[in-house]
């Protein structure tokens, strides 16, 4: 029997990223009790993830533990995403024209965080330790980008780039943070990505990209591959009777439910078109396994700019719930085959 093809794929949903990191840093521990010299990464062949999700797959990519994941949050979150007034009060009606926020402090954050883990070195998609795949939007062109690891003879560029932008690349949601635009120059080449934004827009649940990347890039069959989905909270949006233009800030400001929507949308239709395409592939013999946790927040969802101590306290806890529950589930699922 072939070896399974095991794939992590990590939901975008900003700061309720501690949710899945909260899962992995217990799951790292649970299996270090019996390969304590294995990183997290040495677990999975490919690990697909959107925005939140996007900056988790590279730092586990990188070795670095997922403990220091949560502590991350914890750490960053005020820096990464202020109380909105603190932006908009200065810049008077700036707020109209541009983000929420900058991306400039996750920028510098990230590259800091990333380089660390690299030995002091700006690490690029190259030295990642394992295949990855990050979707996000080249609004330069208009087309979706899937930012990969050099793991195909096709993949002839993306390696390059370093790991901190593509990153920051697939976490630029609109109107939470600008598009981002960036130069790189190195060793291996040089170039410009213009106006990347928010892979959530498309993939914010990349496992069917990373079913796709198994059997029509890596040539896997579908028996072949044993997929982890980890998401970030699915929250209940119910939408007020009555709505006319003059509500736009309803939609848009400073909570930007449309997106949250969107994002939330897309990854419950994902999930619904794995389920039917895994029973599709059980009828011919084919069935693959996966596995989806995800926790249900109900209306009392999170923001995806929450940042304040008793939130990131609750998205802890929920990572925690999700864990105790869970845990024996994935385990067993890592084992199968």
């Amino acid at each position: 029997m072939s070896k399974p093809f095991k794939i992590l794929s990590i939901d975008g949903g900003g700061i309720r990223g501690l949710i899945p990191a909260k899962v992995l840093m217990e799951l790292e521990r649970e299996l270090q009790k019996t390969s304590p010299h294995k990183k997290l990464y040495e677990h999975f062949d490919l690990i697909c993830g959107t925005s939140t999700g996007s900056i988790l797959a590279i730092a586990i990519a990188l070795g670095i533990p997922a403990s220091d994941l949560v502590k991350f949050y914890y750490d960053h979150a005020k820096v990464i995403f202020p109380k909105w007034y603190l932006k908009v009060i200065p810049r008077g009606v700036r707020v109209f024209v541009s983000s929420i926020y900058s991306n400039k402090p996750l920028q510098k954050t990230l590259e800091k965080v990333f380089t660390e883990a690299n030995g002091g070195k700006i690490p690029l998609l190259k030295d990642l330790k394992t295949r990855i795949c990050i979707p996000t939007f080249n609004g330069n062109d208009g087309q979706i980008n899937i930012l990969k690891t050099q793991h195909h003879k096709e993949y002839l560029r993306d390696y390059k780039l370093p790991a901190h932008q593509v990153a920051l690349s697939s976490a630029s949601a609109p109107v939470y943070f600008p598009p981002h635009t960036f130069s790189f120059s190195n060793e291996y080449g040089s170039g410009k990505n213009v106006n990347m934004i928010d892979g959530g827009i498309f993939a914010n649940n990349p496992s069917l990209i990373g079913i796709l990347e198994a059997t029509e890039k890596l040539g896997h069959s579908f028996s072949e591959i044993s997929l982890l989905s980890l998401g970030t909270g699915r929250g209940k949006h119910i939408i007020k009777t009555g709505w006319k233009p003059k509500d736009i800030w309803y939609w848009l400001f400073p909570k930007p439910r449309l997106l949250d929507i969107i994002l939330d949308s897309q990854s419950q239709i994902t999930e619904q078109y794995i389920n039917f395409l895994k029973r599709t592939c059980e009828k011919t013999g084919n069935g693959f396994d996966y596995l989806r946790i995800q926790y249900d927040l109900g209306g009392d969802t999170i923001d995806l700019n929450a940042s304040s101590k008793k939130d990131l306290d609750r998205l802890e806890a929920i990572g925690d719930e999700l864990a105790k529950n869970k845990l024996t589930e994935i385990i067993n699922h890592l084992k199968t085959k």
